[in-house]
């Protein structure tokens, strides 16, 4: 079994390597300076295909039709590195996606990451700080944004990790609403190194969008509790298992 996930993360990295390198002229033209950032888009959901199908994964996004005409934060759980992929074929609207500076040393992929997307030095305070600063300018330029609230892929044993306060304050201070993402078998398919790892569907549910309570003491922790167990609470009933942050049976 260790023998077969060592071998599938190798293979993770050589299909990645290998799509981009068939849709280069395509990326590289939509992700130029100045380019058009829903064409990239478009093209970033073609080889998300190409790259899920080629990992033995079969992504199956739910329909969603997004009731809020204007810009959302994206906020889906996190079990692997298949869930960029994923989000994007997942997500009812073009998203900037905010991830892991480490995104950046990848060959090829490194580079349309920084030329689209928003990333963040997890280990310094100006590094986050600076990184919801660039998010907040996209929310105004009227692009949505997806942010992992959890921060990071967990260990397997959670069901979820806590939440980070960053995309509930953004949504907040902008007065846009959250739009919540089931990602459900992705920690099985493409789970850590060492970990089981398997083929098979990836299945993908919107859950709704959630605004914030102004009329909260705190209107920011409660939309960031409220949507921690909403997500929590569907996951686990769909059949994940798992350690949790906050108690499920508060409304």
């Amino acid at each position: 079994m260790k023998v077969f996930s060592y071998i599938h993360h190798v293979w993770y990295y050589l299909v990645a390597l290998v799509t981009i390198v068939l849709l280069l002229p395509a990326l590289l033209w939509t992700a130029r300076p100045g380019g058009n950032y829903h064409h990239f888009f478009k093209v970033a959901k073609v080889w998300s295909w190409m790259y899920l199908v080629g990992m033995g994964v079969w992504p199956r996004p739910g329909k969603y039709q997004l009731k809020h005409d204007g810009p959302v934060v994206l906020s889906p759980n996190h079990g692997s590195d298949l869930d960029i992929p994923l989000t994007f074929l997942a997500s009812p609207t073009p998203v900037v996606f905010m991830g892991k500076a480490e995104l950046l040393k990848l060959p090829l992929f490194g580079y349309f990451f920084k030329q689209t997307s928003i990333a963040v030095d997890r280990s310094s305070f100006s590094g986050r700080k600076q990184a919801m600063i660039d998010a907040d300018q996209k929310i105004k330029e009227g692009y949505s944004v997806c942010i992992f609230p959890e921060g990071g892929i967990p260990p397997q044993k959670y069901l979820m990790r806590g939440f980070k306060a960053g995309a509930f304050k953004l949504a907040v201070e902008n007065n846009v609403p959250v739009v919540l993402l089931s990602i459900y078998q992705s920690k099985f398919r493409l789970g850590d190194w060492g970990q089981p790892s398997s083929i098979g569907p990836v299945d993908t549910k919107v859950l709704g969008e959630y605004w914030a309570d102004t009329e909260s003491a705190n209107p920011v922790q409660e939309l960031m509790d409220r949507s921690y167990r909403v997500l929590a609470a569907d996951l686990k009933n769909w059949g994940h298992t798992g350690e949790v942050a906050l108690p499920l049976d508060e409304n």
